[in-house]
């Protein structure tokens, strides 16, 4: 089926006032695979190549996942509202071939994206286990003029606050706190460390007495 007629289907299909049959439907219409005890609220657009969430997903009203991109969301991914991850058609065109877009979104387990952030999927997007996109309006671009490293990749037990910013071929590594309104410009290869500023550096490293743990209580 051409994305365009999925995308029409889709919307049909967000706006059916029963959450299970959404599911029910986008399995059986569209070939999307759910896992058992997941969640779709109303309004969530799923209009993709290819679109897997496993156990306990949640997926909050308003969020669309659209363009020619794979999705594969791990157990007890949690994606709150109007959130928008979104790959632009022209990137499956055979004539930008050469451009080894690789249109791809996945989460591990645990993760959470809280709301109305931008994933721009050109390149992957990788967010680690347990990691959060905490607070609202974060990017994360993966493609820009004469751009060819562009994935994005978000370590374990990581913590972003609002309105950060990731530019295409940056990462941070493991236990990273990323401060409100950041910019992530390159790699940050260090663990166990808290990050802030234009462009993002290392600020503090987090020793033994920091014990925040963030993590889903429901």
């Amino acid at each position: 089926m051409k994305l365009r007629h999925k995308h029409i289907l889709a919307l049909l299909i967000a706006h059916v006032p029963s959450a299970a049959l959404r599911i029910t439907l986008y399995r059986r219409l569209l070939g999307y695979e759910f896992g058992e005890h997941c969640k779709l609220g109303y309004g969530v657009v799923i209009a993709v190549d290819s679109f897997a969430a496993n156990d306990e997903v949640v997926i909050r009203r308003g969020t669309c996942f659209i363009g020619p991109m794979s999705v594969d969301l791990a157990d007890r991914t949690f994606i709150g509202r109007f959130n928008k991850i979104e790959c632009g058609a022209g990137a499956a065109d055979a004539r930008v071939a050469h451009m080894n877009y690789t249109r791809r979104f996945q989460t591990g387990s645990n993760s959470l994206i809280n709301e109305a952030h931008l994933f721009d999927v050109l390149g992957t997007i990788d967010i680690g286990r347990g990691s959060w996109i905490a607070g609202f309006s974060s990017q994360f671009l993966t493609h820009g003029a004469s751009v060819m490293n562009r994935d994005i990749c978000i370590g374990e037990d990581c913590f972003l606050g609002s309105a950060v910013r990731f530019a295409p071929g940056s990462s941070v590594a493991d236990r990273v706190i990323v401060g409100m309104g950041a910019v992530v410009t390159g790699n940050i290869p260090d663990s166990d460390v808290i990050v802030a500023g234009l462009p993002a550096r290392v600020i503090r490293v987090r020793d033994e007495s920091d014990n925040y743990r963030f993590e889903k209580t429901w």
